[in-house]
């Protein structure tokens, strides 16, 4: 709730192969949101969370909201 709210990013847990220009265009299409930039990790776990910041004038708490999330 922190990362939506101070930094208009949504964390969601994604594939380990996709890469970021995969995780953008999908949030792009799914979400029918701008995307300002995606950070990745991956877990020694295999999980592969993906950072997505909205673009500033799109709002995190709207976009999950619409999608379910919240």
């Amino acid at each position: 709730m922190k990362k939506i709210k101070e930094n208009n990013t949504l964390v969601f847990t994604v594939d380990a192969k996709a890469n970021k220009h995969w995780i953008k265009q999908a949030v792009k299409k799914f979400c029918d949101t701008g995307v300002a930039k995606v950070n990745t990790l991956l877990r020694p776990e295999g999980e592969k969370p993906a950072y997505v910041q909205m673009a500033p004038h799109y709002d995190a708490l709207d976009v999950a909201s619409k999608i379910g999330i919240i």
